[in-house]
């Protein structure tokens, strides 16, 4: 099932805080640095295991076991007992894992803005076009002020154009229907005369 677009943004934007802090006990060298990206690794590990996404949580549970290695004493790379600089070692490792953790959170946020992009653009164009053709004037904008107005129109248009119905059947390949009225609202929002 889809999720809301806009929603797993936000989600992104929450994990990016945390990872943002955990990269900064990294920064000051804090003794926090050990705890809390443990902490983060299991949060980032629920969070892929709830959405059904275990490419991602393998990844994450990789680092997570990479790092756990290390805390028992040996090096994940050869597997070599570990007698001496054991803290050192566990900092390169949670470098390794850091840099890991951030391209993986980087894919995420960019996957999803891509998909609002293409979506934006795409309704940027269908709106435009019915300004041009006359079926939208300056006052039905003024008039589509809120979310459920929005709704309510394209639900009107859906009956009444094949082509618009076609659009949205391609944009819910890719988002859901609030997806579509919140870049709606935005778009509208944008060329509205003030």
């Amino acid at each position: 099932m889809q999720e809301l677009i806009h929603n797993q943004l936000k989600v992104i934007h929450e994990l990016f805080t945390e990872f943002n802090q955990v990269q900064g006990f990294y920064a000051e060298k804090s003794f926090e640095l050990e705890s809390r990206i443990f902490a983060f690794l299991n949060k980032l590990t629920d969070y892929f295991k709830d959405k059904g996404d275990q490419a991602k949580e393998s990844e994450v549970l990789r680092i997570t076991n990479m790092l756990h290695t290390v805390k028992r004493g040996f090096n994940p790379a050869s597997l070599e007992k570990i007698n001496t600089s054991k803290r050192e070692l566990f900092w390169g490792f949670a470098y390794n894992g850091i840099e890991n953790l951030h391209t993986l959170l980087q894919e995420m946020h960019h996957k999803e803005i891509l998909k609002l992009e293409e979506g934006e653009e795409i309704l940027t164009s269908l709106i435009l076009n019915l300004i041009q053709q006359g079926f939208l004037t300056d006052q039905k904008l003024l008039e589509l002020d809120s979310t459920s107005k929005i709704e309510a129109f394209w639900n009107y248009l859906l009956t009444q154009n094949g082509s618009i119905t076609l659009i949205h059947k391609k944009l819910l390949m890719k988002m859901i229907s609030e997806d579509i009225y919140l870049l709606l609202e935005k778009i509208i929002s944008k060329i509205t005369p003030h």
